[in-house]
């Protein structure tokens, strides 16, 4: 892999996370400096939350809590180019490369996301419309 790649995994995954996970920054006033202002996380988060909004309006069965934890798993195996038969440890190894904690808490970040990801990868459907005469 890429040396710059090989430096951020090594980075991360030797970050511990330990009872101060809970007091590390909670706003974004308090985390401004670390991020990088150029990626406008807004407007990539925004679309997702208005199609689970949408979804769930059409039917209330039809929320993000109810999705499958392993079809979300199964998502971000294809999503991430993970072998789906990966095991628990590349699966968690894969998920603190991507600053998660673990593969299970990526799966529920995931669930806000699976359903816009679902919708804008899905093939158009052909619609047969027959005339209003």
């Amino acid at each position: 892999m890429p040396q710059r790649e090989a430096l951020l995994r090594i980075m991360v995954r030797s970050t511990r996370l330990d009872g101060a996970w809970d007091v590390w920054p909670a706003s974004l006033a308090e985390v401004e400096t670390l991020l990088d202002t150029s990626v406008q996380t807004g407007e990539e988060v925004a679309p997702a939350y208005r199609i689970n909004t949408a979804v769930a309006a059409d039917n209330p069965q039809h929320t993000t809590a109810h999705l499958d934890p392993e079809r979300l798993a199964q998502h971000l195996l294809t999503t991430w180019g993970l072998d789906h038969r990966a095991d628990v440890a590349t699966r968690d190894a894969a998920a603190r490369d991507r600053a998660f904690r673990d593969f299970a808490g990526a799966v529920e970040v995931d669930r806000a996301f699976y359903i816009g990801a679902r919708v804008s990868t899905a093939p158009p459907v052909a619609i047969d419309v027959e005339p209003l005469i």
